[in-house]
């Protein structure tokens, strides 16, 4: 092959490389990850909204984490406060500390969504929020469809639990305050428009 005929072949190996790298951001759509490999150790950082933790990776990058298979209230809407305060309570309870993540999908290299688990991984993070009451049931985004019908039993019987022992939002039930359930998933606003918070946008 002649030198040129080489150097077409890696401008245009590096523009499909960059293509790839960069489509997620470009089209707002979620990469599932096939065949994730062993959780990733990180620390909890912060909280950004109702279900949104900002992570530490043992390379002291930072990731944002949004909650696979939950729904929250958006801002401004009904209960927003009170799904951040419970997001918070978790983070600063149970998962205080080192966490294992596992990813299930990403938008770009700043945001990922999936699920954290305490150290024993006795614990993990979604069904903790639904079984909590700060949390709907969602759709679980994930290449397995095995996996996600386990998912959403185990999130039913969460969410049923946290109503009968009226948690989070259902406690004011018993003096008549149903919570309302968000009108949008958040996992669709996400990708509709973006992350709010600019610690989780693409950079």
């Amino acid at each position: 092959m002649k030198p040129t005929h080489w150097i077409s072949l890696v401008i245009l190996l590096t523009a499909a490389a960059m293509l790839f790298y960069t489509l997620p951001a470009i089209t707002g759509s979620l990469v599932l990850i096939k065949g994730a490999g062993r959780p990733i150790p990180a620390s909890v950082q912060g909280v950004v909204d109702g279900q949104t933790l900002v992570l530490k990776l043992q390379n002291n990058d930072q990731v944002c984490l949004v909650l696979n298979g939950v729904n929250t209230p958006l801002k401004d809407q009904p209960g927003y406060r009170r799904s951040v305060l419970g997001l918070i309570d978790l983070a600063q309870g149970r998962f205080r500390g080192k966490v294992l993540v596992e990813v299930d999908a990403v938008l770009h290299s700043q945001l990922w969504v999936g699920n954290v688990r305490s150290q024993d991984r006795d614990e993990a993070g979604h069904l903790a929020l639904i079984r909590s009451g700060y949390a709907w049931p969602d759709s679980y985004q994930h290449e397995s469809r095995e996996k996600m019908t386990e998912f959403a039993a185990a999130a039913r019987e969460a969410h049923l639990e946290a109503r009968s022992q009226a948690r989070g939002h259902w406690s004011g039930v018993h003096i008549g305050e149903a919570p309302n359930r968000p009108a949008q998933s958040y996992i669709q606003h996400l990708l509709d428009q973006g992350h709010p918070d600019p610690a989780c946008q693409a950079r």
